[in-house]
């Protein structure tokens, strides 16, 4: 996936780093939440915690990251990353994606919910990439058909995850 051309007008490393996993994680999906003790660790901040909720705040607040709405709950201590849907409509999708129509976003949290642990997007390259070497057959509903795979997947190889632990803010 290509940059948005004001990602390199972002001021700060973190504003960037946020916006690179917003990029990653978030994809085409029109949202994805992630807790704030997750984005610490998964943006490599070297920080204090409470600065980092502090700037995570902040670009929540001004809301100037490109493709993306931010949105911080304190109650929860969740960040909800928004897809603005601008980028990606016309952004060519890779080889692999033809023929298949673009998954709905429900069938990503499906795919989760059937395979805990393991990266949607991940599931969905090898699904069209098995789907294209098995001749690509004709598929009634491609998004049963992807959550049908991952939970095939998980059932041949599950991750176990680990427990939570606790995290001071």
């Amino acid at each position: 996936m290509t940059l948005h051309p004001d990602y390199f007008r972002l001021g700060k490393p973190l504003e960037r780093r946020v916006y690179e996993l917003a990029r990653k994680h978030c994809g085409r999906q029109r949202s994805w939440q992630i807790s704030l003790e997750l984005l610490f660790k998964k943006s490599g901040s070297r920080g204090i915690s409470r600065r980092f909720r502090a700037m995570v705040k902040n670009i929540a607040k001004h809301d100037h990251l490109p493709d993306y709405r931010v949105a911080f709950n304190d109650e929860t201590d969740q960040v909800t990353f928004y897809n603005r849907e601008s980028w990606w409509e016309e952004t060519p999708k890779p080889s692999g994606y033809e023929g298949l129509p673009p998954l709905p976003p429900d069938a990503y949290d499906e795919a989760r919910a059937a395979a805990p642990g393991y990266d949607v997007y991940a599931l969905e390259s090898a699904w069209r990439e098995w789907w294209t070497a098995s001749g690509k057959p004709k598929l009634d509903n491609a998004a049963a058909a992807f959550v049908g795979f991952c939970r095939s997947r998980n059932k041949r190889v599950p991750i176990h995850q680990a427990k939570e632990t606790t995290w001071d803010a």
